[in-house]
């Protein structure tokens, strides 16, 4: 993330642009800004917690917990910043990385055999972040916040990168994260970046701790290992997780300034945003099918480190020439004359050998990627704590600069324009700014997911993709999308979608082109077995920013078009609105074009009671009573049962029913052998809510992660089978619970159904689904099974015989040992023995 090559750079560059801290420090309370997805990321991965099984959120948050604290305990004030919708110009990038970090690592998993495939680095290798860590992360957050005021978490307007210096600048604190972009960024007061995994925390030493010499005259000899073990144990570690069960800690970083790294090229600093749109950043690519910028400007032999100088020195030759007088050609007499200069002078080809217009192809490309760096600057006075939240709109902007009430009030917008002026359009204008004001104040306090932003900014959706078998119907289409289905009507009837691009009459048409290859064949072959400066102070990309002010004014106006949204009153929009939904398709990431159906409709046509278009009032204002039998009936489960259970088992009941109906509905729809598979079982059925209702009462210290100075902990994979089917089963139950959940924010009802994510525990899951003798529904609560099996009783496969292998010795029939167990406990035998249990 970030520039590329620039945290290598930093890393090789410490001693000269890094400065040393420790805290606590002398002077007073020392605030962070944390990136909150790199710290999901990184603390995930050195936390060593399996993630095969879909996610150990228990031990997740329990990490996630004490790492705040031991911030907060060091005196640091902690601000958790997340991202928000993603800006256009990176769709090319998130596409790139889901290819590599999802769909390709999945097609390696399932190609490779069950054997291979349970090894530890093999899983190490294609590890991901499972997909309801944000969910553990962020009731966490909650929990702390609610009795500590030195915590606070804020969502992003959109990229969340530039919003978190700008709050750093704003309160004089430092960034932590992962993503070099906080150097390239700056603000304010921000007094710069440290790394997430540039930490080295330090426990007091005590004082009879390591003589080794006892009576005086002997001294213990050790090896090299017992030696690194044993610093370790004094309370030495570097990385995310301080040590466990330490008090008086003492956390040591390096930081990293924007001023030093423009002082090492001595460039000014309001020139770094341009270096780091030179060297390549998330957004320098728009396209697949467009030349990288950065093979016309480098040599393939140069290193990371050395493409970043070489664009320092350029553009430091560049302003040096500039800077004499006495030659006036080579004055620059703009920034874009300055990044044309720019551009000719780190081409490795002759311009006369490049296409027409490439050229300047390449520098508005250049120009588009510096400027995602802009931040507006701060006109106040006030800094610190007390600077913050100007309105309850945005803690950093005013409400006529602030970009969220825009995607909160195309309907808004349109209805003020309307010149009707009966009973019923005053009372639906009145509607219009309190679910604004409704939607903005869920956002703010995390009660709207930062994935449903895409829909309002971009017009697209990007579900949690995770581990699922390459060979069958993604979950995230046939699992979530009946779901988003709903979800992007009530969002357009409430508050109105972005106008579908023009001249596209069919979702599918006038695609961004995405794939990895130049060309979609609309017979391609898919692998799916489904039919259906500080140098004068002058910034120097001020007139970039100017420039980006001009574009961004008339957008904000078009935002608001003439026909933006197909109302329950009025039902002739011009062109279907649709929303363009990231998802695999095969073996790769494609987008599908879901068209947004209008919400009186969808509820006629699901035979609804109550929906009434004399008084149509918008789904998210309608009483709770109401929001919450819509909310069931779009599930299909409003009956009696479910409705008296306790809200901790609502979200595992419509779980399991949402998952069996539609895999139910598919057997129907189109009968085979391989539809009937995806079929759950009863017993399967049973150990989804046993494991939902366990709360991780099962979990044991194998999740738990490896103390300071031990091996990480392996144990987990080799003691829980790792099936191909409980991995789909897991992929399905992973959608289904973000679909809901997203459903239950989009109308109000999240409370009500709580997800709590926090108490699951993947491997109880696989380890209850390996147990196929065991009954689990001895251990569910009363009425749990009966309120989740009502009208589904069809809908359940036979249960399917556990096929045990025999062989006969002496005329006795005995079973073999499987492949794994004989592997995993050193059983003696033939090779051949082993073959002869192999299943094919």
């Amino acid at each position: 993330m970030g520039v590329h090559g620039l945290t290598t750079f930093l890393r090789e560059n410490q001693r000269i642009l890094a400065k040393a801290i420790e805290f606590p420090s002398s002077s007073t309370v020392t605030s962070i800004v944390v990136d909150g997805w790199s710290f999901i990321y990184e603390l995930y991965e050195e936390s060593k917690l399996p993630w095969v099984y879909g996610g150990e959120y228990k031990a997740f948050s329990a990490c996630v917990e004490g790492v705040v604290k031991a911030w907060m305990a060091v005196g640091l004030r902690v601000y958790f910043v997340f991202d928000g919708s993603a800006p256009e110009l990176k769709i090319p990038t998130l596409v790139s990385r889901l290819n590599h970090s999802i769909v390709e690592r999945s097609l390696l998993f399932f190609r490779t055999s069950e054997t291979s495939r349970s090894t530890p680095r093999f899983l190490h290798e294609t590890r991901m972040i499972p997909p309801l860590a944000y969910h553990a992360c962020l009731h966490v957050l909650r929990e702390v916040a609610s009795s500590s005021n030195t915590l606070e978490v804020h969502f992003a307007d959109e990229e969340g990168d530039p919003y978190a210096v700008e709050l750093a600048g704003r309160l004089g604190a430092f960034v932590v994260g992962n993503d070099s972009d906080f150097v390239i960024l700056n603000s304010g007061k921000y007094a710069g970046y440290i790394q997430l995994d540039d930490m080295l925390w330090t426990v007091p030493q005590s004082v009879d701790a390591g003589s080794g010499d006892e009576n005086g005259e002997f001294r213990t000899v050790r090896k090299s290992k017992t030696k690194k073990k044993s610093a370790a144990q004094q309370g030495i570690r570097r990385g995310l997780i301080p040590p466990e069960h330490s008090t008086d800690l003492t956390l040591s970083v390096s930081v990293y300034t924007p001023a030093a790294l423009a002082s090492h090229f001595k460039i000014p600093v309001t020139l770094l945003p341009l270096l780091g749109a030179l060297v390549g950043n998330d957004f320098s690519n728009q396209s697949s099918t467009q030349r990288n910028v950065q093979n016309l400007f480098f040599e393939r032999h140069l290193t990371l480190s050395q493409r970043i100088s070489r664009v320092g020195s350029t553009l430091n030759g560049i302003l040096s020439a500039a800077s004499q007088k006495r030659k006036a050609r080579h004055q620059v007499g703009s920034v874009m004359d300055l990044i044309d200069r720019s551009v000719h002078a780190l081409l490795i080809r002759l311009p006369s050998t490049m296409a027409s217009g490439e050229i300047d192809a390449i520098v508005d490309r250049i120009v588009n990627a510096a400027l995602q760096y802009a931040i507006d600057k701060y006109d106040g006075d006030t800094f610190g704590p007390g600077g913050l939240w100007p309105s309850k709109i945005c803690a950093l902007h005013r409400p006529e600069t602030c970009r969220l009430p825009g995607l909160f009030s195309r309907a808004l917008m349109l209805s003020t324009g309307n010149e009707a002026t009966d009973d019923s359009a005053e009372e639906h204008d009145t509607q219009r700014p309190q679910l604004r004001s409704l939607y903005i104040s869920a956002y703010r306090s995390g009660h709207l997911q930062p994935k449903l932003m895409d829909i309002l900014n971009t017009g697209t959706f990007w579900p949690r993709l995770f581990l699922e078998n390459p060979d069958v119907e993604n979950v995230a289409r046939s699992i979530g999308r009946p779901i988003r289905e709903w979800i992007f009507a009530i969002l357009e009837d409430a508050v109105g979608l972005p106008d579908a691009p023009e001249g596209t009459g069919d979702p599918e048409v006038g695609q961004l082109e995405i794939s990895q290859v130049d060309e979609e064949d609309e017979d391609e072959l898919i692998d799916v077995v489904e039919e259906d400066s500080d140098d004068d102070g002058a910034d120097l990309l001020a007139p970039l920013r100017g420039e980006l002010q001009k574009l961004r004014a008339p957008d904000e106006e078009s935002e608001i078009p003439a026909s933006v949204t197909s109302q329950s009153q009025s039902h002739l929009p011009p062109r279907p609105k649709s929303v363009m939904e990231y998802v695999r398709r095969g073996t790769r990431i494609a987008q599908e074009g879901v068209t947004v159906q209008d919400i009186s409709r969808l509820l006629v046509s699901s035979a609804f009671c109550g929906n009434s278009q004399d008084d149509w009032t918008p789904l998210p204002l309608r009483s709770a009573s109401e929001r919450m039998s819509i909310f069931l009936h779009v599930l299909h489960s409003n009956t009696v049962a479910l409705e008296e259970l306790p809200s901790a088992q609502l979200m595992c009941a419509l779980v399991l029913r949402w998952i069996v109906r539609v895999m139910h509905l598919r057997t129907l729809e189109f009968s085979s052998k391989e539809r009937e598979k995806e079929k759950w079982t009863r017993s399967e059925a049973g150990a989804f809510l046993a494991f939902y209702t366990s709360e991780g009462r099962s979990l044991d210290f194998r999740t738990v992660p490896a103390p300071a100075g031990s091996e990480p902990n392996n144990a987990g994979p080799e003691t829980t089978p790792i099936s191909s089917r409980s991995i789909q089963l897991m992929a399905q139950v992973l959608m289904a619970i973000e679909s809901i959940h997203h459903l239950s924010q989009v109308l109000s009802v999240s409370e009500r159904v709580p997800v709590r994510v926090h108490t699951l525990s993947g491997q109880t899951f696989h380890m209850f689904l390996a147990q196929k003798g065991s009954n689990c529904r001895d251990i569910l609560p009363v009425g749990l099974w009966d309120a989740c099996t009502e009208g589904l009783g069809d809908a359940f496969a036979e249960e399917r015989p556990v096929k045990a292998k025999k062989s006969k010795v002496h005329g006795k029939s005995i079973e073999r040992t499987s492949v794994r167990k004989a592997v995993r406990v050193g059983a003696g035998g033939s090779q051949f023995e082993l073959l002869a249990d192999l299943q094919v």
